[in-house]
């Protein structure tokens, strides 16, 4: 069945980035239902639908649209914002469901940001999605606030409950039978307990900052719209070069400064910004 899925997906995977393809694979080959994307998750991420066409996206949008297509159930979780989803249908057959589950309570206990409250709602409506053979995928960012690298004897009462809980949801057969996939989003994989990230059932994808291929790639897409200037002695390709270390989103942010202020960016003024993009992130 598995390698059903990915011959079936196969020509689609081939044209994502390396990480993607390799999150791909692993999912599609339903050998685990725990996954930790980590690494350069803040930036735009370049996705390539056509020969000379990207499109730049943030990663739960990434994972939802471009991965999963968003269908069936995308949730996502994170201290800050609670329980939210794909699409406000999505949103709304949750609440009738767990209104029928639990009782009538108001929509917002649903959609609680307490981690403990949250992940016994959600559960159960995990398994009350088994039978309707529905995929669901939860996506919890800054899953170091959820499951922190410290010394389990420091853990709060809510962090051990977040740890087991996490734990046993790996290692529940009817979630890998039924589709159901949790991914915890950091940006350093140093940051999340390593009785997760060392089990051998978690699934490990990194994203890396982002090489001189799609630095230039994402130059020309500002360039076409308009939002790029340059002085006259400079490309997107060399431009491109200049940038290395740096990702898209401090690219975007030279570029639309230069723009706001109407000034063509010179080579001076790149490496000038440069040092102070990389001193600053020091």
């Amino acid at each position: 069945m598995s390698e059903q899925l990915i011959l079936k997906h196969l020509p689609f995977i081939r044209i994502l980035p390396a990480w993607a393809q390799e999150l791909s694979y692993k999912y599609c080959s339903k050998t685990s239902n725990l996954y930790i994307v980590h690494g350069n998750i803040r930036d735009f991420l370049p996705h390539k639908m056509n020969e000379g066409e990207f499109m730049f996206v943030k990663i739960q949008s990434y994972i939802s649209e471009v991965l999963f297509g968003n269908r069936d159930i995308i949730i996502y979780y994170d201290r800050s914002s609670g329980i939210s989803f794909c699409h406000n249908s999505m949103k709304q057959e949750y609440l009738q469901t767990m209104k029928y589950l639990v009782g009538n309570k108001p929509p917002s206990e649903f959609l609680t940001r307490n981690p403990v409250e949250a992940f016994e709602y959600m559960e159960k409506y995990f398994y009350s999605t088994l039978r309707d053979k529905l995929r669901v995928v939860l996506i919890i960012d800054y899953a170091e606030t959820i499951i922190p690298n410290t010394d389990i004897s420091h853990y709060s009462d809510e962090d051990r409950y977040c740890l087991v809980t996490l734990k046993r949801w790996a290692n529940d057969p009817m979630f890998s039978e039924h589709d159901v996939s949790i991914i915890l989003l950091t940006e350093n994989l140093a940051d999340l307990s390593p009785r997760i990230v060392g089990s051998p059932g978690t699934v490990k994808v990194n994203i890396p900052i982002p090489d001189e291929e799609v630095r230039k790639s994402f130059l020309d897409y500002l360039h076409k719209q308009g939002k790029l200037l340059l002085e006259e002695n400079l490309t997107t390709k060399k431009m491109a070069q200049i940038t290395s270390g740096l990702n898209l989103v401090n690219i975007n942010q030279l570029a639309a400064e230069s723009y706001q202020e109407d000034k063509p960016i010179s080579l001076n003024y790149l490496k000038k910004k440069k040092k102070e993009i990389i001193e600053s992130e020091a």
